[in-house]
């Protein structure tokens, strides 16, 4: 099939966002159990803008006012949505268009209305994400699962919190894997893959969890049955819910793997695997192949 050239998708894209009625919208509704969306299903939900890095914002969003998206496609950054007009505020999603994009494959473009101006803009997926906006409902519903409560975070290291006029750059914050945690707040984060920051109360200290709250805006071939931010944290003491003895506990603080050891034992020891083989019997990390019987760790080999 001949492939579209950029002002076809555009022009065909905007007759279908002015010009016909719609599909049924997959609306979202508040509520503490996560909604995964396809980008096929984000026509009439609410979106909200990620806060940039620092060193991205004077850049803005790489989306576009429609009426300049040809431009913006093209690399023109000066027709970017600003940093500043933006951050923080919500869009719906008004039409969804697919358009090839090689190998049988497609991405889309996404047109979006600012919800308090009505300004009109338009974005492109690349591979099957538009950065820089969480779902509104997984925020909503993210304050209303965590807020207040402790959870039990995964990690031995945490980014602090930065405090102006205390720490000009954001400490790290100490932690044991499965220790304690009361969720004070929850933001926006500026990262689209967890694009939900949980703000914790740590061993004293406040300290950034970053989680995404449904597999809504990321590639669908990473999707799993659970959901994401179960990679981020417990919500039950583990010590007590998962039967490990105090050795168990002990190796994974350290960052040992044994052989006996469980798949997850070994992803709280070492994290996720930096690929798999074999149906998840191989798991590989750097030069250790390890690999499994059932669930149950039964070699580790060194690899070049």
């Amino acid at each position: 099939m001949k492939r579209l050239n950029l002002k076809n998708i555009l022009l065909f894209s905007l007759i279908l966002v002015f010009g016909v009625g719609g599909s049924a919208w997959a609306a979202v509704s508040s509520g503490t159990t996560p909604v995964n969306l396809t980008i096929e299903q984000w026509r009439g939900n609410s979106f909200t803008f990620l806060a940039l890095p620092a060193d991205k914002q004077a850049a803005g969003y790489e989306i576009f006012p429609v009426d300049q998206a040809d431009k913006g496609f093209e690399g023109d950054r000066s027709v970017r949505s600003s940093y500043t007009g933006h951050v923080g505020k919500e869009v719906i999603a008004t039409e969804i268009v697919p358009f090839p994009a090689g190998y049988n494959q497609h991405e889309y473009l996404v047109y979006l209305t600012v919800k308090d101006t009505g300004e009109k803009l338009v974005g492109r997926t690349m591979r099957g994400q538009l950065d820089n906006l969480v779902l509104t409902a997984d925020l909503v519903n993210a304050k209303e699962q965590f807020l207040g409560k402790v959870v039990y975070p995964k990690f031995r290291e945490l980014l602090g919190v930065n405090v102006p006029g205390i720490n000009s750059v954001p400490a790290t914050v100490a932690a044991s894997i499965g220790s304690p945690a009361t969720v004070v707040d929850v933001y926006t984060g500026n990262q689209s893959q967890e694009p939900i920051w949980l703000i914790i109360s740590i061993n004293g200290e406040k300290a950034i969890l970053p989680i995404a709250y449904s597999w809504t805006n990321m590639p669908v071939n990473s999707w799993t049955q659970t959901p994401p931010w179960q990679d981020a944290l417990f919500t039950e003491d583990p010590r007590v819910t998962s039967g490990w003895s105090l050795d168990a506990w002990n190796k994974i603080e350290s960052g040992i793997v044994e052989e006996g050891m469980t798949k997850g034992q070994i992803r709280l020891s070492w994290g996720k695997p930096v690929s798999t083989e074999e149906d998840d019997t191989v798991w590989i990390y750097g030069t250790k192949k390890l690999g499994f019987t059932g669930d149950v760790l039964h070699s580790i080999e060194t690899v070049e």
